[in-house]
């Protein structure tokens, strides 16, 4: 026993006596501060307790559910089914149990949500599982039912169908595969063919970091991509299944409306009026989106949120407002259910007339729920409608989490929910008495209600707008608050009296009203368009940046109170992160024929730009920089011949990009890296990089730091999941050169 043990009286006397000094050595806050401090104490803990005693804490639980779904897809590899269906339901659970216990009810019950997320996403995988097709180096011949086409400015585009049964030189054989055919070739929806196809592995990402555009087609059941050589031939007659069944008919009824509409208009109104009625944006001229885009206009050519409510706030009105003239109507029988049913059977339709897509089943969920509300009697668009709409749709589509659309529109949809709840109490204000005096107030809520729309949702879906497409729209307060008026009052709202007036012959009366609003709007966006600063590009920037930015966001929309400076803190953390991640130096994409390199000037010089036109885009797009692939001058850096291309490294040495093997010996000793479809010379003091070692890594980026080069593949051999195509075999390594020529030969 010590000392210190035998006296331990003595030495607790001790400790408190230096406790008491270091105490009363501690300054004490200034008596107007302590007091400002328990004050903004006590006004939190009572904004806490009001939100717990609300019930809108429960709102968090669609973003916990959505964190989730993000960790799902976020995993290495393909997570077990059985333990994340078990968790979820242990947490479940334990939340029943825990219910008698606020603190510990609440906690278990975000993680529950959290686990829910998860859950969904690997229910949802497992349930549309299916096969990629590996691509062969010989052509492969099809058949099968079209089941869709879509008509491109360069091309046509179907969706095959494939027939039961084995396919000679394609294994694993897919359900559907997407083939792009030249311009006019495509048959009509529902006509069986064989086609000779060049199948190709699906698009990946085209750099480290960016978008998979190989994970949407896969949760669409597309099994693989190729384009057709040739006509496709007409196959024996069959019975179509049941799915090629439906397309045909909505594709009967969506060509209908799109000869009636061209009947009465021409141009780029009748293009955008056949985009806005049949969701076909195939035939817009690529200027007339371009323009679109830069004065933020473009929503509108997409069927989204704001077609899908002026749809049924159309439908609403016009049959409320139409019962409503019959006196023995209104008073017997419950006019608004009826026009919200009726809206909501339009809604439906104009769901399966516009091409079922995502942004529009997503948006048809949120109307379909803001209609049931009406039905119930409950207040139409809340806080709680958009959690559920959320949840409803990202439990059917949770891949949908990671989709750009269906991020901003959720953020503009709840942005714009938080910020009128806040006005709410505007509406008790006094109004004005005579006809002259409603007007005003009618016009000013009218100007007001659509620059507010605007400015908040463009300020909620900006961030979401720069991740993903690296682009600004610094005029889009302006253009909807000019083209808006034309949209809603022309150009929605007489498109669907022209559907309604289509069995009656009459619809010819409504397009040509809906072609004039059309041009309004065009020529709103090409004014705007063409406006110094109207195209802002921008640098990509990090995932942590968005993340922050929308817990910002859920913060500020979903607290109420002093608690909604809590938000401060994820934006602070946001601005702090934003910037753009290492620009690589150099890349590599997976044909070993495309590659770009960092000038002097800061700007990517690509050699092969046009043989990887999407490929390139995605490179220039990340880096706000504006040139196309087309653009000409793109591979100023580079020096070609006839046996290769090579251009100087940032750093110092040479990249040589081989076309002929007979200058693979030259390229190895006068370059750094060497870049061939040949097989390279066994002593090869560069970096070779292949197309074999492409199919494993996808894109390569080389960033060079410190005067070291580092290597970035887009795809790691430790990553795979279902959506991604099977690794090939890891190339066995090669033997290295010994000092013996003639043991090297005899190796070989």
């Amino acid at each position: 026993m010590t000392q210190q043990d035998q006296h331990p009286a003595r030495t607790r006397g001790r400790t408190a006596v230096l406790g008491g000094a270091h105490a009363s050595a501690r300054p004490a806050p200034p008596p107007g501060l302590a007091h400002v401090l328990d004050a903004l104490k006590a006004r939190l803990a009572a904004d806490l307790a009001a939100e717990a005693a609300s019930g809108r804490l429960i709102l968090w639980l669609p973003a916990a559910f959505a964190l989730g779904i993000l960790l799902y897809f976020g995993a290495a590899q393909e997570p077990s089914l059985v333990v994340a269906v078990g968790l979820c339901s242990l947490l479940v659970g334990s939340a029943i149990v825990l219910r008698a216990r606020p603190v510990a009810f609440g906690a278990v019950v975000t993680l529950a949500a959290v686990a829910a997320g998860f859950a969904t996403g690997s229910v949802r995988t497992a349930r549309v599982a299916h096969e990629i097709a590996v691509p062969g180096k010989t052509p492969v011949r099809l058949s099968g039912f079209v089941e869709r086409v879509e008509h491109r400015a360069k091309g046509d585009r179907i969706l095959l169908r494939l027939d039961a049964g084995p396919v000679k030189g394609l294994d694993p054989v897919p359900r559907l595969v997407r083939l792009t055919l030249r311009k006019g070739w495509a048959p009509p929806v529902g006509t069986r063919i064989t086609q000779l196809t060049q199948v190709l592995p699906p698009l990946g990402p085209a750099m480290p970091g960016a978008h998979d555009f190989g994970r949407t087609p896969w949760f669409a059941g597309i099994g693989g991509v190729g384009y057709g050589l040739g006509r496709p031939k007409l196959a024996g007659p069959a019975e179509p299944p049941l799915s090629v069944r439906v397309a045909m008919a909505v594709d009967a009824a969506r060509d209908s409306l799109t000869r009636r509409i061209r009947a009465s208009l021409t141009g780029t109104p009748a293009e955008i009026a056949v985009a806005l009625v049949a969701g076909d944006r195939s035939a817009i001229a690529p200027e007339v989106e371009e323009s679109m885009r830069v004065s933020g206009l473009t929503h509108i050519l997409s069927i989204s949120g704001l077609h899908m409510a002026l749809v049924a706030g159309t439908l609403f009105a016009f049959v409320r407002g139409g019962l409503a003239l019959v006196p023995a109507l209104a008073l017997g029988f419950p006019i608004k259910s009826l026009a919200a049913i009726i809206a909501l059977t339009g809604s439906a339709a104009y769901l399966v007339l516009s091409g079922n897509d995502v942004p529009a089943q997503r948006s048809f969920v949120m109307t379909a729920l803001v209609l049931s509300g009406v039905l119930a009697g409950r207040p139409a668009l809340t806080l709680r409608t958009v959690g559920v709409a959320a949840v409803c749709v990202l439990a059917f589509t949770p891949e949908a989490a990671l989709d750009p659309g269906t991020q901003m529109s959720f953020a503009a949809t709840l942005a714009l929910v938080a910020a009128y709840e806040r006005l709410q109490p505007l509406r008790a204000l006094p109004r004005p008495d005579g006809w002259m005096g409603q007007a005003a107030v009618w016009l000013a809520v009218l100007v007001g209600g659509t620059m507010l729309t605007s400015l908040v949702a463009g300020l909620a879906t900006a961030p979401y707008g720069i991740f993903h497409f690296q682009r600004v729209a610094p005029y889009g307060l302006l253009a909807n608050l000019a083209a808006m008026p034309a949209v809603s009052f022309l150009v929605m709202p007489f498109g669907l009296l022209g559907v309604l007036l289509m069995p009656l012959g009459f619809d010819h009366l409504a397009w040509p009203v809906m072609g004039k609003g059309i041009e309004i709007m065009v020529a709103v966006s090409d004014a705007i368009a063409v406006l110094p600063g109207a195209d802002v590009r921008v640098d990509a920037v990090g995932a942590p940046t968005l993340a922050l930015f929308s817990l910002g966001l859920a913060a500020l929309c979903l607290l109420r109170g002093l608690l909604t400076a809590l938000a401060l803190v994820p934006f602070s953390l946001a601005l702090l992160l934003a910037g753009a991640p290492p620009r690589p130096d150099l890349l590599i994409a997976p044909d070993a024929q495309t590659v770009a390199v960092r000038g002097p000037d800061g700007r990517l010089s690509v050699l092969g730009a046009r043989s990887q036109r999407l490929v390139v885009e995605q490179w220039m797009t990340r880096e706000g920089d504006m040139r196309r692939a087309e653009t000409e001058g793109l591979a100023t850096l580079f020096t070609c011949d006839p046996l290769g291309c090579t251009a100087p490294l940032p750093g110092g040495g040479t990249i040589a990009v081989s076309r002929r093997a007979e200058s693979l010996e030259a390229d190895c000793l006068e370059s750094r890296i060497v870049v061939t479809r040949d097989v390279p010379p066994r002593r090869c003091p560069a970096q070779v990089v292949t197309p074999e070692a492409l199919q494993r890594t996808g894109t390569l980026a080389y960033h060079f730091r410190n005067g070291t080069w580092h290597v970035e593949p887009t795809r790691r051999p430790e990553v795979q999941r279902p959506w991604m195509p099977p690794l090939p075999p890891e190339p066995a390594p090669s033997r290295p050169p010994t000092d013996d020529p003639e043991a090297d030969a005899a190796s070989e």
